[in-house]
């Protein structure tokens, strides 16, 4: 997250410990840490208790960090939001990272809340029922300016304040899903209601508001962490822990005591069940019905239910590892109370899992075959005789301005290295017949950077994307600035000019490694040669637990391509026009340039 978000979320926050007013629910005020309030709801009689913990936003910084209250009922130790609280910090937070259309309105009747959008979109909590209710949950999450299913954010400005790179064109289709009623009782997940006030467990707030939008909480019973995994590192990559790591695991791993509450435990592997249920988007191709009657299938139930928080560790280590085992879902951190050190053992003793080591492996494989016939390094743009190639081995968005300085030869991101091709491949006099833009070891990356591939060989990108546990279906399309003119014309892409364009495949080409070949697979002006692409079609969620696990699965948004009106995903990878078995061909550029050069 760039560094003038984080200060605009400080202005927005600061000073903000108690910031309902905005959304017009009376707060309950309390005289001190731990009162103890008994009071009769709809449901039950309950007693009440809450405590002011610190709230980290990104950083362990004074200038970002306040004090939020947490509620528990009954003496217990699951911790809970008010409503009003956690609506507010939610629209702070995605105004802080750019995200507009959250200012809601809430309205509050007997056992019911509604908090509504602007645009009409609105969440219903039905606190006798123990249900969340969205008449459209993607359109409620989804910033007013942005898509409907937001995996591409094609904003981009220069330096001068000109929208550049990518342009969305007034194409789209839009198939909005179907509303949604998520029913907590049947997790044994409960809302609670006294007053004038309403509390969500922060962990349900977490799943099913915040982690779609790339932002988790995590609690650890002495604070409260807004989290983003790709830019907050609790731990190092040499392994030492932040400031942010100190917060959370304390000084030294200090509160690694394996030992929570029953209660927590319980509600930890029920919130863990109703997010997968709700968030995972291959459930269908595993098989998974409901998460819960996987975890009894492997008998894992007691383990994931257990006071020692390493049992939940372990067994949801082992579900990923063996049994979603989709590449994409990785176990990224253990629990506070377990450990870094030891979601790090459980990596080092049992691996990542079949899928994973398989890619990882043919990875190593591939790359050593390449670096033979390139001991000096790949370029990233590269002419033989007739034929260019692009190669890059990850999506990468751009990291300079090339409006204020036009892409050259040594750019390694691929908006970079794709324009910079383009305009070579395009000039005067240029010998370029053939385009073979190499694959074969891209394991992906940022959608943005694939659409900008995708346009600068087809004219334009379409992107097609499902939630198959909303309904929802979308397929936008893209146009690209190549030759940075702030046009979006012919003059930018390969397309019509004459050329034969191929893409190299293997099966360590995956995710948007997999999609941009994918794409190519179902238009006619694109050859694929090589091997099947990897697959990997979703798009990645990170999840964080009660107990404080943190995992990384394939979210809900599947990438497909459009035919004849119907989706399809694909997971199953690319089969290439023209197969290449041995792995030596791919990079023997000399023979392979003979090889295309025969074809025709």
């Amino acid at each position: 997250m760039k560094s003038k978000l984080r200060k605009r979320l400080c202005a927005l926050i600061a000073g903000a410990v108690l910031i309902t007013s905005a959304v017009g629910v009376p707060t309950a005020v309390y005289a001190e840490n731990n009162t103890a309030v008994t009071s009769v709801s709809a449901k039950k009689s309950f007693k009440l208790a809450y405590k002011n913990l610190k709230t980290y936003i990104f950083k362990a910084l004074p200038e970002y960090t306040f004090e939020m209250p947490v509620y528990y009922f009954d003496s217990g130790t699951v911790p809970y939001y008010k409503v009003d609280d956690f609506a507010s910090l939610f629209r702070n937070t995605m105004g802080a990272v750019g995200k507009t259309g959250f200012d809601f309105s809430m309205s509050a009747e007997g056992e019911t809340v509604r908090i509504e959008r602007k645009d009409g979109y609105y969440v219903d909590f039905d606190f006798a029922k123990d249900t969340i209710y969205f008449n459209d949950y993607n359109a409620f999450l989804t910033s007013e300016s942005q898509t409907l299913i937001d995996m591409v954010v094609p904003t981009w400005q220069s330096a001068d304040g000109v929208w550049s790179y990518i342009e969305t064109l007034p194409t789209a289709t839009e198939r909005y899903g179907n509303d949604v009623t998520m029913d907590l009782g049947a997790y044994n997940i409960d809302l609670r209601h006294m007053g004038d006030s309403y509390y969500v467990p922060i962990q349900t707030v977490s799943d099913i508001f915040f982690s779609p939008n790339s932002v988790n909480l995590l609690y650890n019973g002495r604070s409260v962490i807004i989290y983003s995994y790709d830019n907050d590192p609790l731990v190092t990559e040499n392994g030492d822990y932040t400031d942010l790591g100190k917060v959370y695991y304390g000084k030294n791993g200090k509160y690694a005591g394996r030992k929570i509450e029953k209660d927590l435990a319980e509600f930890s592997y029920n919130e863990l069940c109703f997010a997968m249920d709700h968030l995972y988007g291959l459930k269908d191709s595993h098989n998974i019905e409901h998460f819960s009657e996987l975890v009894e299938q492997r008998g894992f139930t007691e383990l994931m239910k257990m006071t020692d928080t390493r049992g939940f560790d372990f067994a949801l280590y082992q579900l990923i590892r063996q049994d979603l085992d989709d590449i994409h879902s990785v176990y990224r951190l253990a629990s506070y109370a377990s450990g870094y050190d030891f979601g790090k053992s459980l990596g080092e003793k049992y691996g990542q899992g079949r899928a994973r080591e398989t890619l990882l492996n043919l990875s190593t494989e591939y790359e050593d075959i390449r670096k033979k016939y390139n001991p000096d390094g790949v370029l990233g743009y590269q002419e033989i005789g007739d034929t260019a190639y692009i190669t890059f081995d990850s999506f990468t968005i751009n990291t300079r301005d090339y409006y204020a300085e036009a892409p050259n030869a040594n750019d390694r991101d691929t908006f970079g290295i794709i324009a910079y091709s383009v305009q070579q491949i395009l000039r005067k006099d240029s010998p370029v017949k053939n385009v073979v833009l190499d694959l074969s070891c891209n394991t992906g990356g940022q959608v943005d950077a694939a659409i900008y591939t995708i346009a600068a060989f087809l004219g334009q990108a379409s992107i097609s994307i499902e939630d198959p546990n909303t309904g929802a279906l979308v397929t936008y399309d893209y146009k690209i600035d190549t030759n940075m003119d702030h046009k979006f014309d012919s003059d930018d892409t390969l397309a019509g000019k004459g050329l034969n364009l191929y893409c190299l495949e293997s099966k360590v080409s995956f995710s948007c490694g997999n999609l941009v070949p994918s794409v190519f697979k179902d238009d006619p002006h694109v050859t694929l040669i090589g091997q099947r692409s990897g697959g990997g079609a979703c798009s990645v969620m990170y999840l964080t637990t009660a107990v404080g696990t943190v995992i990384r699965i394939s979210s809900s948004n599947r990438l497909s391509f459009l035919r004849n009106g119907s989706f399809y995903d694909i997971d199953q990878g690319a089969e290439p026009d023209i197969y290449i078995s041995k792995i030596s061909h791919f990079y023997d550029r000399q023979a392979l340039t003979k090889f295309i050069d025969e074809l025709f």
